[in-house]
């Protein structure tokens, strides 16, 4: 497996809203960059109606989708505005195929 560990800044972890198709995808539409499928581990579950994520290396695996983009760094303010003290974007590892990358997510910090 390969581990590629460089630029977290350009890769978010989306698995709610903002995913492609999501309610609040637009948020991100405008970023040049390349979608993929992922998987992440940890604990999925709902805090006021959105789902929340809580990030555990010995947790059960889930689908997430990866953004890459240079361009990430100029939303991430008004991303983290939006997701607001209920989450707390953190960089974690994910798998993209046979690749194992690091990348932001946003961890809830609570859930129902």
């Amino acid at each position: 497996m390969h581990q590629i560990s460089d630029n977290p800044e350009t890769r978010l972890i989306v698995y709610g809203s903002l995913a492609p198709g999501g309610a609040n995808a637009l948020l991100l539409a405008g970023l040049i960059g390349e979608w993929h499928r992922c998987h992440i581990r940890g604990h999925l579950g709902r805090y006021r109606g959105f789902k929340s994520f809580r990030y555990d290396p010995q947790g059960p695996e889930h689908p997430a989708w990866l953004l890459e983009s240079a361009e990430l760094a100029r939303v991430l303010p008004d991303l983290d505005d939006f997701e607001g003290q209920e989450y707390e974007r953190i960089v974690i590892p994910a798998q993209v195929g046979d690749r194992r990358v690091l990348a932001q997510v946003y961890q809830g910090k609570y859930m129902d």
